[in-house]
């Protein structure tokens, strides 16, 4: 059971530096990688895994170019 966690626990903290990574990396590498990588993966695969963190990290990085500040500041002092 150990073993089974330590597995586990090297596996998560091997994604969480995947997508530390994935942020790093320009729009144009991101969707390089996202060119070479195989169009269909087995479910639960690293490829498949892969995909998933390259997808929302261009999905992320499009939702924040469209985001607004709100509520919009104010120009010069209150009255």
């Amino acid at each position: 059971m150990q073993t089974a966690a330590g597995l586990l626990s090297a596996l998560d903290d091997s994604i969480e530096a995947i997508k530390a990574h994935l942020a790093t990396i320009d729009e144009g590498k991101l969707e390089a990688l996202l060119a070479c990588m195989p169009s269909r993966s087995t479910a639960g695969s690293a490829e498949m895994v892969m995909l998933i963190h390259l997808y929302r990290q261009i999905q992320t990085r499009q939702r924040d170019n469209n985001v607004l500040p709100f509520p919009a500041k104010k120009s010069g002092p209150n009255p």
